[in-house]
């Protein structure tokens, strides 16, 4: 929030006052719901003294701050503008500003560019109270050129136009009391368009807002939460579906209907119209009574379902194809059973398909099967009978597939070498089944012949369980992790990371020495959040970055943005404090499509790995991005240790 005084123009009068009101709203976690900035760095800058330099480091700081977050940026500036002559270019007015001397202003469609422009950045939003606020658009062509190639999402509300004056503050004065008041079936978010028309139709300010949508992969952006907005109350269709059929219906001149007697009734009336817009308009009807039927499944679930369980669901159903919505309680469920009906490609299933998995994935949690009432009579309404038989076997398949586990482990290596024994656990689900030492030649080359012994040992005993071995855990000391990818070993036939889920492990965590005896409870506090990135700066002095993790300055995963020299000496701490490291596989800095490509594929973490590795020695690194990320994800290395690991560890805990 930025609102200088200008020494050179008129004071505007209430200023401080406005900007500390819209400021609280936006930090309401209820309302605005911005995340208080780090301790230490304000994010309301008003009065007489915010200097030009002042306000643009604050807004690259910001940016860089929301890029390491993955989060949207929100920005308001309020106070004078002007524009050069006729160019339609906000020049917006800090504290030290000359309107004669442009040296001195701050041209503010250029720093939104490159705030959006900034790798990481979910999206902008910046709200202008100014006099020819219009004129804040940055070039939307020229993001298209930028470091992101246009894939950006920004917003920008504005009060007036490029040529036109603002008076009194009436628009930031309209946004805070929309806001704080809400409005009356928006639904759970509100979006810059809703804001906008609620303050021109409250002051009749004139407001203006320019949305560029270049980053489908970002998912739902709003701008504020909906304060009179009743969980399970939303209205009968969310932005997806209202999308869609506000498209398909635009040929034939109709409404998108509020109700659903008033859907069925729009379904009749297409099915009754020969023509090829009605039968398009007709078939997102169709999908979208078939998400209505599926929302009130599970608005009458049989179980028990959290926000947290749909999310994972969703995850699984929609195989990477779109995005979580980023919504809550009954508004996620409706965002999920639409995004899944409408957004998910069907290439080979059944339309239902998506659909059913996610609500097998549930079911499975709460041990339902198809023949449950409630889900076979769903599947009857829907035509789902056999895309919900097909979705319980794969989950069954894959259920089998992973329950056994073998864990290698390389800790008897000393120092920096390879180790001279193998230690070998077979699991079944949490439950040991069998363990072996194997001695192996202390070379790189030794220790990959042994691993083929060490599974053939484990087949051996997986053949008696009836399950297929698929997951294999190779613990082994940093050095190693620095430099090995055991899933590449291959002897006389293909790669081992083909055949078997490879996932690498800190080895440290099995026996911790005593110095670090606390790793393991200290990473449970930690698990399942999303990557916090560490750049080249962060870096650079190993012994300052353990300080930094001691204090506790970062918390969860942890990734490296910029692979390191030295990058066994950054590791360790980073192993110690984080349950999960992710850093550069080649050397220089990681792209940032590798990073959205992680962002992208989190909840199906370390497993995608190991699907990309695979992508990538099938059709080559620099093949094509086919649309899945796998391209860049394969550039990505990881040490992973989820809570099923740390359960493992718990065995040698002499404690």
């Amino acid at each position: 929030m930025i609102a200088p005084q200008c020494a050179d123009l008129a004071v505007l009068d209430g200023l401080e006052d406005v900007a500390r009101s819209l400021h609280a709203v936006l930090l309401d976690p209820a309302v605005g719901g911005c995340a208080e900035p780090p301790q230490g760095l304000p994010s309301l800058l008003c009065g007489p003294d915010v200097m030009q330099t002042q306000v643009e480091k604050a807004v690259r700081d910001a940016a860089e701050r929301a890029a390491e977050a993955g989060a949207v940026l929100v920005l308001a500036f309020l106070g004078h503008g002007t524009t050069p002559g006729d160019a339609p270019r906000l020049l917006f007015m800090a504290s030290d500003s000359r309107s004669d001397v442009p040296g001195t202003v701050v041209d503010l469609g250029g720093l939104l560019a490159a705030a959006v422009d900034t790798p990481g950045v979910r999206g902008v939003f910046a709200l202008v109270d100014t006099c020819r606020a219009a004129g804040a658009v940055p070039d939307l062509a020229a993001l298209g050129a930028g470091v992101r190639g246009g894939a950006v999402r920004l917003s920008v509300l504005m009060s007036v136009g490029v040529f036109e004056d603002a008076y009194g503050l009436a628009f930031s004065r309209g946004v805070v009391r929309v806001l704080r008041e809400g409005l009356a079936g928006a639904g759970e978010f509100l979006t810059a368009d809703d804001v906008q028309e609620a303050v021109d139709a409250l002051a009749g300010t004139g407001a203006r807002v320019v949305t560029a949508n270049g980053d489908s992969l970002a998912g739902r952006v709003w701008f504020a939460r909906n304060i009179r907005h009743t969980a399970g109350h939303g209205p009968l269709l969310g932005p997806v579906a209202e999308d869609e059929l506000r498209w398909a219906l635009a040929p034939l001149g109709e409404a998108v209907p509020t109700a659903r007697a008033d859907l069925e009734r729009l379904r009749g009336s297409l099915r009754a119209r020969p023509s090829e817009a009605a039968a398009c308009a007709l078939r997102v009807a169709d999908a979208l009574a078939d998400a209505l039927r599926t929302a009130k499944l599970l608005r009458e679930w049989p179980g028990s379902l959290t926000s947290d369980r749909l999310r994972r669901a969703f995850t699984t159903a929609a195989k990477g194809a779109v995005t979580v919505p980023d919504s809550c309680g009954g508004e996620l469920l409706r965002d999920c059973v639409e995004a899944l009906r409408l957004r998910v490609p069907r290439l080979r299933d059944g339309r239902m398909a998506a659909t059913a998995a996610f609500v097998a994935a549930l079911a499975a949690e709460d041990h339902l099967t198809p023949a449950t009432p409630e889900l076979a009579a769903w599947a009857r309404e829907t035509d789902a009978v056999v895309d919900l038989n097909d979705a319980f076997a794969r989950l069954a398949e894959h259920s089998a597939d992973g329950r056994l586990r073998l864990v290698v482990s390389l800790h008897a290596a000393v120092a920096d070498d390879w180790p001279e024994t193998l230690l070998a656990w077979l699991l079944d689900g949490e439950h040991p089944l069998a363990h072996e030492e194997f001695g192996c030649t202390p070379t790189q080359e030794g220790v990959e012949r042994e691993l083929f012994a060490v599974l053939a040992w484990a087949k051996r005993r997986a053949r008696a369980t009836g399950c297929r071995l698929r997951h294999v855990d190779i613990a082994a000391p940093t050095a190693l992790l620095a430099t090995w990818r055991p899933e590449e070993t291959k002897q006389r036939g293909p790669r081992l990371g083909l055949s078997y889920e490879i996932v690498l492990r800190w080895s440290d965590r099995l026996c911790p020495p005593a110095h670090l005896d606390w790793i393991n409870d200290y990473a449970r506090d930690r698990l399942d959040s999303a990557p916090h990135w560490l750049g080249e700066q962060d870096t650079g002095d190993a012994q300052a970055l353990a300080d930094r993790l001691a204090d506790g300055a970062y918390g969860g995963a942890l990734a490296l943005g910029h692979r390191p020299d030295r990058l066994t000496e950054v590791l360790e701490p980073l192993l110690a404090f984080a349950p999960v490291v992710l850093w550069p596989q080649d050397p220089g800095d990681l792209p940032d499509a590798a990073r959205q490509s992680v962002a992208r594929h989190w909840d199906r973490m370390p497993g995608e790995l190991s699907a990309a590795y695979r992508s990538a020695w099938q059709h080559g690194a620099a093949a094509r991005d086919p649309g899945d990320g796998h391209p860049e994800l394969a550039r990505v290395r990881s040490a992973w240790h989820d809570a099923q690991w740390l359960d493992f560890c718990d065995l040698f805990d002499p404690r």
